[in-house]
């Protein structure tokens, strides 16, 4: 069962594309055309309208949800992991 922040990067990802990307140099991601609340000055990502964790990717990647293109880019996994069917049985 995945967490409710879990849940909502996969929608946000499904949403725009399939895809999340890695947000600056930090440990956050969003998707890529995320809209920053303030336009005046170098965002931060606090100011991002949605991100999640780096923690929140790789427990999506592990349970076959999301696939690592690299460390900048993640992907929607379109096919269904023999883990997720089990999941989905429970």
């Amino acid at each position: 069962m995945l967490s409710e922040i879990q849940q909502e990067a996969l929608n946000k990802a499904q949403q725009h594309g399939g895809k999340l990307v890695r947000w600056r140099q930090g440990g956050y991601w969003t998707y890529e055309k995320a809209v920053s609340k303030l336009r005046d000055r170098s965002p931060s990502v606090s100011d991002l309208e949605w991100y999640c964790t780096t923690n929140t990717i790789f427990a999506l990647v592990r349970r076959g949800y999301m696939a690592m293109d690299d460390w900048e880019n993640c992907s929607v996994v379109q096919e269904e992991t023999e883990d997720r069917i089990l999941q989905k049985e429970s």
